[in-house]
């Protein structure tokens, strides 16, 4: 695959300024804090944190609908927004698609997505089509559009008439027509149900892969990020957390944030004694880090990160361990578990065997995919493994 670079943005951040206090308040509040990022052809990144975090003012950037105060934005090469000018929306060759679809409702479905075609601006740089291509012409890339995310059979319906998946696919049909550079999805799947969703995002990933559309796709839901993405950048307040494969972001997290927004794992508190950890459920032992990490050898305190499905559930009349809460999910339990100072522990197991409500258990742990979270006056610092 070619590797070229669709789109990169250099230290960009964005600021509004406060509502002032007085004539003197000139302060400013930081939405996006020195973003730097990179998206090759043909991948899919997920944009990928709580909501407020930036990713939605992120993407409002790339497409052209925000300004920003500082870095560039480049998009296949050409630099196209910098604090000081930026290329209108609809020069940056670029496709949106909206969590509330967007459709013209007096439109049949074939001609939502021929009316971009149509009125694409004449100066519209990479364009394949103008206001002067030939109606049959038109016709022809409206089929072909319709043909990949199927639906052709539907193309003089309306949308009143259309599922809320159908009306997304023709949403991402419409800004898929032009053959933009680059692809932009907002949360374009928040508004259906469940059982629709995980399979439109599985749908989704094979569109944009069979036409090999390079995209950034929106989204606060994990389980969306994991399934669609290449590559996954997690927001925090603005800033990018980590960025690496779903495999990496996931067995791997950077910090304790990524940690617990991405794999909803369970943090217990520990001190260091000697060789291994303390913690409210036993003595965990420690595997030296990589590089001999500085912040972790002089670490006293820490926190030790366990995900649900690495904890199994043992009974034990004797423990001080209870299980509060079960719930039966199909293939799975989760299980809510109280220790004796009340903390509260999460751990996902098979449906094979089920332990009632109230009974007495111990923790066994997978620690080859445990972290130590190392703190220093508060603060995480770095992360090791323990064994």
């Amino acid at each position: 695959m070619n590797q070229s670079v669709i789109l990169q943005l250099k230290n960009v951040t964005k600021t509004y300024p406060h509502r002032p206090a007085s004539s003197m308040d000139s302060r400013h509040t930081v939405v996006l804090d020195n973003v730097n990022l990179t998206l090759n052809h043909g991948e899919l990144l997920g944009l990928l944190g709580p909501s407020g975090c930036g990713k939605t003012t992120l993407l409002r950037i790339v497409a052209g609908f925000e300004s920003i105060s500082q870095g560039t934005v480049s998009i296949a090469g050409k630099v196209v927004c910098t604090n000081c000018e930026s290329l209108a929306a609809e020069k940056r060759n670029t496709g949106m698609v909206f969590q509330d679809y967007a459709l013209f409702p007096h439109l049949t479905v074939a001609e939502n997505i021929a009316f971009g075609l149509k009125n694409q601006s004449k100066n519209r740089s990479q364009s394949i089509f103008s206001r002067h291509k030939p109606k049959a012409q038109i016709e022809q890339r409206v089929s072909e559009v319709l043909d990949l995310v199927g639906l052709s059979s539907l193309q003089k319906r309306y949308p009143h008439q259309l599922s809320g998946g159908q009306q997304q696919r023709i949403s991402l049909a419409r800004a898929l027509a032009p053959q933009p550079t680059l692809i932009l999805l907002d949360e374009p799947l928040s508004n259906l149900d469940v059982q629709v969703r995980n399979r439109l995002r599985a749908e989704i990933r094979s569109i944009l892969k069979a036409s090999a559309t390079s995209a950034i796709f929106v989204t606060h839901d994990r389980e969306e990020a994991l399934a669609i993405s290449d590559q996954i950048a997690v927001m925090r307040q603005g800033k990018i957390e980590q960025v690496g494969t779903p495999e990496d972001v996931y067995l791997n997290p950077a910090s304790r944030f990524v940690a617990e927004f991405v794999t909803q794992a369970n943090f217990l508190s520990a001190t260091k004694k000697g060789s291994v950890w303390l913690t409210e459920i036993g003595e965990i032992p420690i595997s030296q880090p990589e590089l001999g990490d500085r912040h972790y050898a002089e670490a006293e305190m820490g926190d030790l990160m366990l995900r649900p499905e690495d904890i199994t559930l043992i009974p034990d009349p004797k423990s001080n361990i209870v299980i509060g809460e079960r719930q039966f999910l199909g293939r799975e339990y989760h299980y809510c578990v109280s220790t004796a100072s009340g903390k509260k522990i999460y751990a996902r197991t098979n449906s094979a065997q089920a332990i009632a409500v109230g009974s007495r258990v111990n923790l066994g742990l997978n620690l080859t995919s445990g972290r130590i979270f190392p703190k220093f006056d508060g603060r995480d610092k770095s992360l090791a493994s323990v064994s």
